[in-house]
């Protein structure tokens, strides 16, 4: 399960559990506002899913901008890595932020030019 995967699963359980506790809401108002008890089941069981629905389009946009904005960066770092690993020294990480993310890339970077001197060095003896 990816990142991504796990942020998702906490933003849809707030949201059903936010359903939820706004259907139990609605049915004690109704219930106190004197509408029998069966028709307040109904209503509020109507109604907290159409509220439930309308939570899982923010739920997937939120999805879609997280992985657009960052997780396709943390990927991209990754590739470079793992790049790096089977001796690739030349594959440079894109910094293009100065977020986390982008300071993150930015010290990979310096690593990944300390590491190519090193073995330039170590070549040359």
């Amino acid at each position: 399960m990816t990142v991504l995967d796990k942020i998702s699963l906490i933003v849809l359980g707030g949201a059903v559990a936010g359903a939820a506790i706004t259907t139990f809401a609605l049915y004690f108002v109704l219930v106190l506002a004197g509408v029998p008890q069966e028709e307040a089941t109904g209503r509020a069981l109507i109604y907290g899913a159409l509220i439930g629905v309308s939570f899982l389009v923010p739920v997937y946009v939120i999805r879609v901008l997280i992985d657009k904005y960052i997780m396709s960066r943390v990927k991209n770092i990754t590739e470079v890595i793992l790049r790096i690993t089977e001796g690739d020294v030349d594959a440079k990480v894109n910094i293009d932020s100065d977020d986390e993310i982008g300071r993150m890339a930015e010290a990979f970077e310096r690593m990944r030019r300390s590491l190519k001197l090193l073995m330039s060095k170590v070549e040359k003896r």
